[in-house]
């Protein structure tokens, strides 16, 4: 199966959210990160402009590196592989 994003979309492979402390002590949820860090793996063509009908390209290219809100996106599998999907607008920003 091939599977492309529609439109503005990005696919990001996060990094894992650490539950435990290097110790072994668990930390809620509460206390965790509010800022979460992936890897783009996928992007759409870009969104169409509503006043002149081109495509706008999106600003995020694949293999950068990113970082968003926790709460933002929704999480899919995709060919096996775990996924955050997010509008460029849900991107805080890139690693530079």
């Amino acid at each position: 199966m091939t599977f492309r994003l529609l439109e503005d979309r990005i696919a990001v492979v996060a990094d894992e959210i650490s539950e435990t402390t290097v110790s072994g002590i668990i930390v809620p949820e509460s206390g965790q990160e509010i800022l979460r860090y992936g890897t783009v793996a996928l992007v759409g063509v870009g969104r169409r402009s509503e006043q002149s009908g081109e495509l706008v390209p999106i600003d995020i290219s694949e293999g950068d590196r990113v970082f968003f809100h926790r709460a933002s996106g929704q999480p899919m599998e995709i060919e096996g592989m775990e996924y955050v999907v997010l509008a460029p607008r849900e991107v805080i920003g890139v690693e530079t």
